[in-house]
């Protein structure tokens, strides 16, 4: 065989060769990408919020101010006193008490401090003053009757909420002179695995200025 029969065959076989280490190549990067399983079913992945301030309080400022707000009626909600219907007015039953309760006005002036008056309106609509008995001398200012449950959706499912929570975030969305928008993130978390929680809700809050006095306009707003 000549030598230019020589040179021919061998740079052939470079070329044959270069051609399979290629292939091979090209098959082992598609295999580890195919043996890659990539799940974000159970990722929970949110946009980032950024917060916009066209206020002229700073943004720790407003945030205490906002949390301020929320933990007042949180508060106030939670540490409510109430009468026992039948038991200051006589023309009540035992079976009242199983539907309605009786609260003093000074819940009614925190709250007032604490809501805006639209939506204090909202509750306040739903009371009716009554004539305390007058064998009972411990009572000094005026009762309302009201649905005992008038308050439950605000413990439960708001942003003040204090039962079946044992997280709490508080983002901030936006914010003007005259109002504040932001978002409760409540959680209830298992607290040996914090990934494991029976609830996680978003509720929207909402503060307007009302008389020069900042005031929760909303909170019980649930976010889907």
């Amino acid at each position: 065989m000549t030598r230019k029969k020589w040179i021919t065959l061998g740079v052939g076989a470079v070329v044959i060769a270069l051609f399979a280490a290629i292939l091979l190549t090209t098959f082992n990067f598609n295999q580890e990408r195919e043996e890659i399983f990539e799940d974000y079913t159970n990722q929970d992945i949110e946009e980032d919020i950024i917060f916009h301030n066209s206020s002229d309080l700073s943004e720790n400022e407003i945030r205490s101010l906002t949390e301020e707000k929320r933990t007042s009626l949180k508060n106030l909600l939670e540490n409510a006193q109430y009468y026992i219907v039948s038991e200051i007015n006589s023309s009540y039953t035992q079976e009242d008490d199983e539907t309605l309760m009786a609260i003093p006005e000074s819940f009614l002036t925190e709250l007032s401090a604490i809501l805006t008056s639209d939506l204090y309106e909202t509750y306040r609509s739903e009371m009716e003053e009554i004539t305390v008995d007058q064998d009972i001398t411990n009572i000094n200012e005026p009762v309302y009757v009201v649905r005992k449950d008038i308050f439950d959706e605000a413990s439960y499912n708001s942003a003040a909420a204090f039962y079946d929570v044992n997280e709490e975030q508080l983002i901030l969305e936006s914010a003007t002179n005259e109002k504040i928008t932001a978002i409760e993130h409540i959680k209830l978390c298992d607290e040996n695995n914090p990934d494991n929680c029976t609830r996680d809700t978003k509720y929207r809050l909402i503060l307007e200025k009302e008389n020069e006095e900042w005031k929760i306009a909303e909170f019980e707003n649930q976010i889907i």
